[in-house]
């Protein structure tokens, strides 16, 4: 493998971009116009942020992407702006107001895998084989993903991960890829997001993980998973995932209502006494507005302390036995 190609799949941008098109969420990256910068690559840019095209680029020359012809721009000769109209005796440039007999025209490409390269490199591509784990012990995944937290504010983590059912519990990873091992600073990071989300379980894979690292990873119950090769990766994984028939939901005991906030233990010990409830019966009990039953309900769910289905119109929660 070339230095280069080993470089651009440390980055874990590339890894959660090559696992969007792998993963069958994008077949094909596509430039779209814009009226001040000619065209753009939306998809990439969610991720690459402003080095979407040169990355692109960089992705081809390394074999990783395939580029092929899909039209192309019209551009004024004189400032370079897409803003042209047809208008007698030519072209009007809307920034520079040039009026052109003539337009440079400059192509357009799309971006595929080049699959049988990608074949070659699959031990390399961390995140397409997470999500095949993922589905084959039954669960719904995506890369990236993200999920509203208690605040408000919507967190995005490389992997998220649901099972069956409206509400199932969630599982979220992380993936830290760059040189070097991971320290605190990312069990932090995650940890910032998680606190705010509650998953059923969270996950930072990173190659390796110092131990004071692992150490406050365990304090915040975050699976550390070291991802030295693809084994290791999975046999980490294989512990710290349980198949969806093997989700494990806890037991609203003494001990678990004493490890909640306040705000949570509140609703959670309201259900107990209910037993099952909707969101609307338990507001009622607590005093609190239903939305925020709700949201609290919900979070009880996904760290797996509670079970949500629907009945005809009523969304039911209960308590694990």
């Amino acid at each position: 493998m070339k230095v280069d190609e080993r470089r651009l799949l440390r980055d874990r941008r590339i890894q959660l971009l090559m696992g969007l098109l792998l993963g069958g969420s994008l077949d094909k990256i596509t430039p779209i116009l814009d009226p001040e910068r000619g065209y753009r690559y939306p998809e990439a840019e969610r991720l690459l942020e402003g080095e979407a095209e040169e990355t692109l680029e960089r992705l081809e020359d390394a074999g990783l992407l395939e580029r092929e012809f899909c039209g192309y721009l019209a551009l004024c000769p004189r400032c370079g702006s897409p803003r042209v109209e047809r208008e007698e005796g030519g072209w009007r440039c809307g920034r520079c107001e040039a009026l052109e007999r003539e337009l440079e025209l400059r192509p357009l490409y799309c971006y595929r895998p080049n699959l049988d390269r990608v074949r070659s490199l699959s031990d390399q591509l961390i995140i397409p084989r997470i999500l095949e784990f993922l589905h084959e012990r039954g669960y719904r995944a995506e890369s990236p993903g993200e999920i509203r937290g208690e605040s408000g504010v919507r967190h995005s983590f490389d992997v998220v991960a649901r099972g069956r059912g409206e509400e199932p519990p969630t599982i979220v990873i992380d993936i830290a890829l760059e040189e070097g091992p991971a320290g605190e600073e990312e069990v932090k990071e995650i940890f910032a997001k998680v606190y705010d989300v509650n998953p059923y379980k969270a996950v930072l894979i990173a190659v390796p993980v110092r131990e004071e690292a692992k150490r406050l990873a365990e304090r915040y119950d975050i699976e550390a998973v070291e991802a030295g090769d693809q084994r290791a990766l999975f046999k980490g994984l294989m512990k710290a995932i349980p198949s969806v028939e093997k989700v494990e939901y806890k037991t609203l005991d003494v001990m678990s209502l004493l490890s909640l906030p306040d705000h949570l233990r509140k609703t959670a010990t309201v259900l107990c006494d209910l037993g099952e409830a909707t969101a609307e019966e338990v507001a009622e009990r607590t005093g609190r507005a239903r939305a925020v039953e709700s949201s609290y309900l919900n979070q009880l769910v996904r760290m797996g302390y509670l079970k949500k289905e629907r009945r005809g119109r009523r969304v039911l929660f209960s308590v694990v036995i």
